[in-house]
């Protein structure tokens, strides 16, 4: 059976006035709303034609239908207007960006921005950089057998840790000590701090070496902690503004799932394993987990120097307005990544 023109429109009507009502359409309201130039009894034949080819759906007795997984696809792929405009907050989302100076407050900005822009949930991954660097390194003698380590890897990501010493320390040899670590390991991974290092390292400490061993293993946690995945989600209670999660128990069980990291780190790994950025929409029974059956996920990566290292998702119901979502997350992505760069 041919999906003609005419069906096309018909299909494109269906979907609109779902998107907008949540509510089953009838062939009254196409004929109403839409000049199609067909009566109604036309329209209705051209349904069942559509609901036989799997493209709509007839969810109970009445006449109404709602577009399938199959009628959202061919939607998203062939009859959205795939344009990308700023959103509406452009400006103010660049001021906000703009003002960050680390990498992990940038990224929560933008799950929370993402959230109230689109009013769905988002989830947004820290970078998989898997090769973090030593950049700073700073040792503050806070009280006389206690110091503050503040070590700072690429992409401005700072790790505090508070250390606990055997003999009293001086903030004047704690600023030595600082200067010949940040000299010996400035740029190196956790796999270039190998054991001649340690040794030479613990030969400058001299009578300090208590305070060398507490500090490389801080920095050791530092970089193996930067290099694990954190993940960010905001707005998961915005699923529940929606009707097709006035089941408590079903909302409930998406928004549980929703906070298990490995789920989400499955959902990471599946969009960075992909080798383009392009947008990627997943409808309904696409998604690998049970509880997001009913939702879509709109998801995208970022990059630092041209690899794929993070991932932001938006997830609603599969009847969400994805024309204007999209383009939210488009024009968030430039602006997001020339932050990072800057960041790295």
């Amino acid at each position: 059976m041919e999906l003609n023109d005419r069906k096309i429109k018909i299909l494109q009507a269906i979907i609109l006035n779902y998107l907008e009502t949540a509510e089953p359409v009838g062939s009254r309201t196409i004929s109403k709303n839409y000049d199609l130039g067909v009566s109604p009894a036309t329209i209705r034949n051209e349904m069942s034609d559509l609901e036989e080819l799997g493209f709509i759906l007839q969810p109970h007795t009445s006449a109404g239908r709602i577009p399938s997984d199959k009628g959202y696809r061919l939607y998203v792929d062939k009859l959205m207007n795939h344009h990308i405009e700023e959103i509406k907050s452009g400006l103010y989302i660049e001021q906000l960006l703009n003002r960050v100076d680390r990498i992990e407050s940038l990224l929560k900005n933008i799950a929370k921005m993402l959230a109230t822009e689109t009013n769905y949930a988002t989830i947004v991954s820290s970078p998989q950089i898997n090769k973090a660097k030593i950049k700073n390194i700073q040792l503050i003698a806070i009280e006389e057998k206690k110091l503050l380590a503040v070590i700072v890897t690429n992409g401005n990501i700072i790790k505090n840790y508070m250390i606990s010493l055997i003999d009293p320390v001086q903030q004047t040899m704690l600023n030595r000590l600082a200067f010949v670590l940040n000299e010996q390991l400035y740029g190196l991974t956790l796999e270039q701090i190998n054991l001649p290092l340690i040794k030479q390292l613990k030969s400058f400490a001299g009578n300090n070496e208590d305070i060398i061993n507490k500090v490389l293993d801080a920095i050791f946690d530092t970089i193996k902690s930067v290099d694990d995945t954190e993940i960010y989600t905001s707005g998961a209670t915005n699923i529940l503004k929606f009707p097709e999660f006035n089941d408590i128990s079903k909302a409930t069980n998406l928004i549980h799932r929703l906070e298990e990291k490995q789920v989400l780190q499955d959902m990471v790994n599946n969009v960075i394993d992909e080798k383009d950025r392009d947008i990627k929409v997943t409808i309904g029974d696409e998604n690998i987990i049970e509880e997001m059956k009913d939702c879509s996920l709109i998801t995208t990566s970022y990059k630092l120097g041209g690899e794929n290292i993070g991932f932001i998702g938006i997830i609603g119901p599969k009847r969400m307005d994805y024309e204007n979502t999209i383009a939210s997350l488009s024009s968030l992505m430039s602006k997001m990544e020339n932050i990072i760069n800057k960041l790295k």
